[in-house]
């Protein structure tokens, strides 16, 4: 095979070829118009015909008139279809009994699709949801909210929705006290349909006498495709975790964008993590989905509508630098860290969708760990573009899970702190972030981005503010080791969740914490890093896992690759697999010699200035600050200027009505297993 060629420039050489490819993907997009529009007529003539819809509405969109058409099919009949909207295939199952949809006027509903009806089948709220197993078919079911502020994540389709009901989906607005949730069926298990489909890797491949191994794998067929990989899983000693279910969130248009060629932040080392996941055979162990992007409307549950209204409109071509807004948003000054590029709009949206919808997947209970690596856009503000983030997608994840959880935990191990998160989260007492990063002085003597994060900010000063004491940074210099990394998180993780007593955690692992990194200042390797991983991961509480920085794509692409392999349980060998599409990006010394988990002190050493007193001091002073935490917070919020003293009675009562919630629900769940142990398996089903 031949040798990578170190003094080839990757960053100039990949960058103009993708933008290449970002543009192929637009042409394609209007081929697949154009092949719709010819759909559009077949279908025309089918009603003409009286087999088709008779509903016509001008005024609908044309995927929403298609869904419409769709819907009208005979009962019973299972149909899958591309949502255009949504960029995932989704399977509508039609059963029998499901023949009836939600009546907005007197917010009932005669019927539930797919749903085990109780007492009175004629209440919503008398449903019973059963999880569904891997690859089962999509399952809707209207879940109704008694706070009526609470924003839907996804607007779920009836199958007979009328022309109001369209118009409704199509300005998406869901009627008040409302949500509805979209249960999409998985993706198969295919990395060929998978992570193929709008790919942009064949776009800016290398020439196939560079790769000969990897041009041997393309001359194979799909099956003798699959068979490769299936046997490099076997060989690993891949199989699905038992007890739990690992999701894997992920829309392939996300790579396609380009920040410019001399920007550190690469969207294509998302290109070489997936390389490397499906090269292990890693997606064999997970359910795989397919996000939408997140609309306006998402977006705006955490984001100023006149920030979202400017992103969703720029563009390079009409972008003025000296306007107020440009500035006012974050764009532009000396530092342009938050350049304005084709599809950026696009980009946010699709990262952003794929957070929440991983979020989404825990709320539903068909995932225990999610993991997007696309996201993690930790310093994004409310109206402010920040360190190469433009909507924090972390923020609008844990809002989600605030509607169902009563305390989330933030944990970030990016270099950087995230400060974007801890802001918006600093009046309220739900929701702890606890922060890994460097804090100090660049090598040019100013402050290390973003500046804050000191030891000694613990959130807001009030004692008055709820937020009080529920932010913990842990400040860290130069060149620490995984052995003081290791020991530092282990001890003050530990304390927090022993203290706060999270019922679910959201997790940002940003890869420029390692040693090498572009812009990082550790000495972390792979492992070490991954030992986070694999701490909070035994907690055994919900996690929603996200990507963030990371600046030498070589090494965000294996971190990110062994800590999904940490997510299912598995133990990958260190060669990598030979058909791995640009294999030459980790050959050669300089970029890791061609194994997954290289020694990241040889290719950029910093000075170690953390002694272990240094440490020790920081973690006396972080148990210090839990110290005055009064236990884990109830869910109150403070809407009617109630006292100090009246909000603590009815914290405690509120913390009594969960606790018995908690043992009814336990007793049910040790009765119904009684009874099941009992019933007559062998016969009719009667109980003894």
């Amino acid at each position: 095979m031949a040798n990578y060629n170190s003094d080839v420039d990757m960053d100039a050489s990949w960058t103009n070829e993708l933008s290449d490819a970002h543009s192929t993907y637009y042409d394609e997009d209007q081929d697949q118009d154009q092949d719709q529009d010819e759909d559009e007529d077949q279908d025309k003539d089918q009603d003409q015909d009286g087999s088709g819809d008779e509903f016509v509405d001008p005024d609908v969109t044309r995927s929403f008139q298609k869904d419409y058409e769709r819907a009208q099919k005979p009962v019973g009949k299972t149909e899958s279809f591309h949502d255009r909207s949504n960029f995932g295939h989704i399977n509508l199952a039609r059963a029998a009994h499901a023949k009836t949809t939600v009546d907005y006027k007197e917010k009932e509903i005669d019927d539930i699709p797919f749903a085990k009806p109780g007492p009175n089948k004629h209440h919503k709220q008398s449903a019973k949801w059963v999880r569904p197993k891997p690859n089962a078919a999509t399952k809707l079911l209207w879940k109704q909210r008694r706070i009526e502020e609470t924003f839907p994540y996804s607007f779920a389709r009836p199958f007979r929705p009328s022309p109001d009901d369209i118009q409704r989906w199509k300005y998406e607005q869901c009627p008040a006290g409302w949500t509805a949730i979209e249960y999409i069926q998985p993706l198969p298990n295919d990395p060929l349909t998978m992570f193929n489909r709008h790919n942009s890797v064949e776009e800016y491949m290398a020439s196939d006498d560079f790769v000969p191994d990897y041009t041997a794998f393309k001359g194979l067929s799909d099956v003798e495709k699959k068979s490769v990989i299936q046997r490099e899983a076997e060989d690993n000693g891949l199989e699905r975790p038992k007890g739990y279910t690992v999701s894997f969130h992920y829309n392939p248009h996300v790579e396609y964008h380009h920040f410019g060629s001399s920007h550190p932040m690469k969207p294509w080392r998302l290109t070489l993590t997936k390389q490397l996941i499906v090269a292990y055979g890693l997606e064999y162990t997970m359910d795989l989905y397919e996000p939408r992007p997140a609309s306006l409307q998402e977006l705006s549950i955490f984001h100023d509508r006149d920030y979202l209204a400017f992103l969703s409109q720029v563009t390079p071509q009409n972008m003025k630098p000296d306007d107020n807004s440009y500035l006012s948003f974050g764009f532009g000054g000396d530092s342009n860290d938050c350049p304005v590029f084709d599809g950026l709009w696009n980009y946010v949206s699709l990262y952003s969708g794929a957070s929440m919808h991983a979020a989404q997947n825990l709320l539903n209970n068909q995932s225990d760990i999610a993991i997007n690596w696309s996201g993690g856009l930790h310093h994004a503000k409310k109206n402010l573009a920040s360190g190469f983030c433009y909507v924090n997608d972390i923020v609008l994840a844990i809002q989600l899970l605030l509607t169902q959880h009563q305390r989330v935990l933030y944990i970030d191990i990016d270099v950087h702190h995230g400060d974007g998160v801890e802001q918006a989260f600093e009046s309220t007492d739900r929701v702890f972030t606890l922060s890994y990063h460097k804090y100090g002085f660049d090598r040019s003597g100013f402050p290390f981005f973003p500046g804050t994060g000191g030891i000694h900010e613990t959130g807001p000063t009030d004692p008055l503010n709820f937020g009080k004491g529920h932010s913990l940074n842990i400040p860290i210099e130069d060149g620490i080791d995984d052995d003081q990394y290791k020991w530092l998180f282990k001890t003050v993780t530990g304390a927090v969740v022993d203290k706060y007593r999270p019922t679910a955690i959201v997790l940002q692992s940003g890869a420029d914490s390692l040693g090498g990194d572009r812009l990082g200042r550790f000495n972390l390797n792979i492992k070490a890093h991954g030992f986070c991983i694999e701490t909070v991961k035994n907690y055994g509480r919900p996690l929603v896992l996200i990507g963030g920085g990371g600046y030498t794509p070589r090494n965000v692409a294996r971190t990110w690759c062994h800590e999904t392999a940490v997510c299912v349980g598995a133990n990958l060998h260190d060669d990598l697999p030979p058909h791995i599409p640009y294999i030459q990006a980790f050959q050669g010394e300089e970029n890791g010699g061609g194994i997954l988990y290289p020694d990241l002190h040889n290719t950029k050493r910093h000075d170690n200035v953390n002694s272990a007193q240094k440490l020790q001091n920081i973690v006396a002073q972080a148990l210090e600050n839990l110290r005055f935490i009064e236990g884990a917070p109830s869910v109150v919020v403070n809407t009617k200027g109630l006292t100090e003293e009246q909000l603590m009675r009815i914290r405690e009562e509120v913390q009594q009505e969960l606790d018995e919630e908690e043992m009814d629900r336990h007793s049910l769940s040790v009765e119904s297993a009684r009874r099941g142990k009992e019933k007559n398996v062998g016969g009719r089903g009667e109980r003894r």
